[in-house]
């Protein structure tokens, strides 16, 4: 259930802070005052986007914070959201000057799509606006699965038309695609075989243009090694040099160190000279070493030109692409009767588990009707009549395989008509506030917000529909904005919202009114501004009863 909810710096609430108490709570006011802003706030901290920015300080962010109280079936939620679980649980809004918004559950930031499936949870608000709402299939079929329990076989036939759905655009981008000619599948062919022919390897053609640059300059490379052969090895050169050397150290204590670092130099010149008579051996091991690296750097170049591409690399790349091409080619008609052969399984499951569906609503369907027509008798539709049809067709979609229509008749030996055709707002109301005390029975949601249900009632009515609020409240914690004294006057909790003037401002307040105030208030909302003796003895009766 909702504790409180604290508004600031919102249109005209500047810092408000109400107070919930559990059971039947309504809020009256007069029009104007800011009913319908505080309800807006309501939504905002629940989950709705921020469509229109109302009035508000020019300099300052709204805040909209609410507190509920909540028990451990809703800990799932908060340890799959990685979120802090509390029993007194804070969700907070804050919107910038500029529009933007950031929501909050315990100080931890969330997605609006997180916040807005939590309070699907725990909070249903029921405007005029839903009475349209209701009158769409979707709508009817929430409601309907709700009372058959079937959420958990919608959960997984949902699943499976996603991947129904996921198979049929398959299809589709493999008959676009289609296969190839034999003409176009015979060059994407020749062009594979050219690639795995020439068997480029990674980084072979820095290799060989490496390896030819060596091969262009044998000549002074070769002279440059012979010299520097002569250098290292005849009589004056450079190790017997260093070796004459050592022999003189080595006869002298003092000289040791320098006769260690002379054998270390001999060591470093002996394998120089190693790795010049490998590299003249390796220059002069085949002549036409040179022709076959050019030839095969031609062949490399070639085909990069030929493809447009300025790395190996791409080439490796077009290779893949092209073997996946005939690959796809090849098994055109395999990959498109496999993905057919698929959708016929889902398909089966689909019919399967909306068969079910259905099977659960047809069981249920004279339980609701019955309930339905006899809440209904209690609020003054004596002859009321009821119905849910359902008519199977061939077309899928996110609630089955069915057509749903709900009729409804208030007049004996009237027309049964659809819901959206009903005329009447009073009869519409009493409809829908019967669904919704049926469906109250069969959810988890604790708390639910009425605004205006009671439109286009009055008198007893008025009254027999406060004691339904009365009823639900019983179970749910019901919050009611209402203009009718037979509905306030129901109520365990009255909230009155109204404007002051404040430094020259106008700003709403909300208040809990006292058992004196709520005489006053409902004796205001039976007579108008100017109070009678008769209208405060009236509104003593209606909270007397």
């Amino acid at each position: 259930m909702i504790k409180k909810l604290h508004i600031y710096n919102y249109a005209l609430f500047k810092n408000v802070e109400i107070d919930f108490t559990d059971g039947f709570t309504v809020i009256s006011g007069d029009t104007g005052a800011g009913k319908s802003i505080m309800l807006d706030a309501l939504s905002l901290v629940l989950g709705k986007r921020v469509d229109r920015f109302a009035e508000s300080s020019a300099t300052q962010k709204s805040i909209i914070e609410a507190e509920f109280l909540l028990n451990d079936s809703h800990k799932k939620f908060f340890n799959d959201n990685d979120i802090d679980f509390d029993q007194e649980t804070i969700i907070r809004r804050e919107i910038s000057i500029n529009g933007k918004s950031r929501a909050f559950i315990n100080d931890t930031p969330v997605l609006l799509n997180v916040l807005t499936q939590f309070s699907h949870q725990i909070v249903e608000i029921f405007s005029q606006h839903e009475k349209l709402v209701f009158k769409d299939p979707k709508a009817q079929f929430i409601f309907l699965d709700e009372v058959a329990d079937s959420n958990e076989i919608l959960l997984k036939y949902r699943l499976i038309l996603k991947e129904y759905n996921d198979i049929k655009s398959d299809i589709n981008n493999i008959k676009k695609k289609g296969s190839l000619s034999l003409a176009e599948l015979e060059f994407l062919q020749f062009q594979f075989n050219e690639l795995n022919d020439a068997k480029i390897k990674n980084n072979e053609k820095e290799i060989i243009e490496e390896k030819i640059k060596l091969l262009e300059n044998v000549d002074s490379i070769s002279l440059a090694l012979d010299e520097m052969r002569v250098l290292f090895n005849n009589e004056n050169g450079a190790i017997s040099n260093i070796n004459r050397a050592k022999k003189i150290s080595q006869n002298l204590d003092s000289l040791s160190e320098i006769s260690n670092r002379l054998e270390s130099v001999i060591i470093e010149l002996e394998d120089i000279n190693s790795d010049i008579s490998y590299l003249q051996n390796s220059l002069e091991a085949d002549p036409n070493e040179l022709k076959r690296m050019t030839d095969r750097l031609d062949l490399i170049n070639s085909l990069l030109h030929k493809h447009r591409l300025k790395f190996v690399d791409q080439l490796f790349d077009l290779k893949e692409d092209l073997y996946n091409k005939i690959e796809q080619s090849e098994s055109f008609e395999v990959l498109l009767n496999k993905k057919e052969k698929d959708l016929k399984t889902k398909y089966n499951q689909l019919i399967k588990l909306a068969n079910i569906l259905d099977n659960n609503r047809k069981k249920v369907i004279p339980k609701i009707t019955n309930h339905i027509e006899d809440i209904l008798k209690n609020l003054g539709i004596p002859h009321a009549q009821f119905q849910i049809n359902l008519v199977q067709t061939n077309e899928l979609h996110s609630f089955g395989c069915s057509y749903i229509s709900m009729q409804f008749c208030a007049n004996k030996g009237g027309e049964m008509k659809e819901l959206m055709r009903v005329a009447s707002g009073g009869e519409l109301s009493r409809l829908m506030l019967a669904i919704k005390f049926l469906s109250a029975q069969n959810s988890s949601i604790s708390t639910l917000i009425f605004d205006e249900i009671d439109s286009g009632v009055s008198g007893e009515i008025a009254s027999l529909m406060g004691n339904m609020m009365q009823n639900i409240s019983k179970s749910n914690q019901v919050i009611v904005i209402s203009h009718l004294p037979q509905i306030a006057s129901k109520a365990k909790t009255h909230l009155k919202v109204s404007k002051q003037i404040v430094d020259d401002k106008t700003t709403s307040i909300v208040h809990k009114l006292t058992s004196e105030d709520r005489v006053e208030e409902i004796a205001k909302l039976l007579s108008g501004k100017n109070i009678t003796d008769a209208a405060i003895k009236n509104a003593l009766d209606l909270l007397n009863q």
